[in-house]
C-alpha cells in the first residue's frame, strides 16, 4: 500500500516499479555477474563476439523449452559434426536432423543447454561451447551463429 499524501504520478510509478520488479523471474540461464566461471568466457574474445554468443544462446535455450525442433534445425551448420557413444559422425542435413532429433538433443544434450550460464559461456578459437563440450557453436562466414557440434557423449 502506497502512502495517501504521494502524488498520484508518484505513486503510479512507484507501483509500476514495484510490481515490475517482484514480477521478474530470473532465467535458469542467467547467472549472478560475481559468479565464478571455470576457465576462459567469451569476454575473452571481444565484446561482439560475446553479444554474439550470448543472443545466440539465448535463442537456443528458448528453441529447447519450446521442443521448436525446426527452429533448432535452422541453427545448425550442415554438415554437423556429431559425436554419440564415442563414435563420430555427421548429420549432411536438416531432413536428417529432424528425423534423428530425439537421439541427437536427447535429454543430457537439452539439459546441458538449458543449464549453461550466459555469463559462463565459454569460447575460444573453436567456437563457444555449452556445458562440458556438448555443443559447440561458432559464427560462419556471413556473420549467422550456427551449431557445428553435438557430442551425447561430453559431461558423462
Amino acid at each position: 500500500m502506497l502512502p495517501k499524501h504521494l502524488p498520484i504520478r508518484t505513486a503510479l510509478i512507484l507501483a509500476v516499479l514495484t510490481f515490475g520488479m517482484a514480477s521478474r523471474q530470473p532465467l535458469r540461464s542467467q547467472s549472478a555477474p560475481d559468479e565464478k566461471c571455470d576457465g576462459s568466457t567469451v569476454d575473452t574474445q571481444g565484446p561482439e563476439t560475446a553479444k554474439a554468443a550470448r543472443a545466440f544462446l539465448a535463442d537456443l535455450q528458448s528453441a529447447v523449452k519450446a521442443n521448436d525442433k525446426e527452429k533448432i534445425a535452422g541453427m545448425i551448420s550442415y554438415p554437423m559434426n556429431f559425436i554419440h557413444d564415442g563414435k563420430r559422425g555427421r548429420i549432411r542435413d536438416k531432413a536428417t536432423f529432424l528425423a534423428r532429433y530425439d537421439s541427437i538433443f536427447d535429454e543430457h544434450i537439452r539439459e546441458a543447454i538449458l543449464k549453461q550460464s550466459s555469463h559462463c559461456l565459454f569460447g575460444n578459437a573453436n567456437g563457444e561451447m555449452i556445458g562440458s563440450g556438448e555443443v559447440w557453436f561458432s559464427e560462419m562466414g556471413d556473420g549467422s551463429v550456427k551449431i557445428i557440434t553435438v557430442n551425447s557423449s561430453a559431461g558423462k
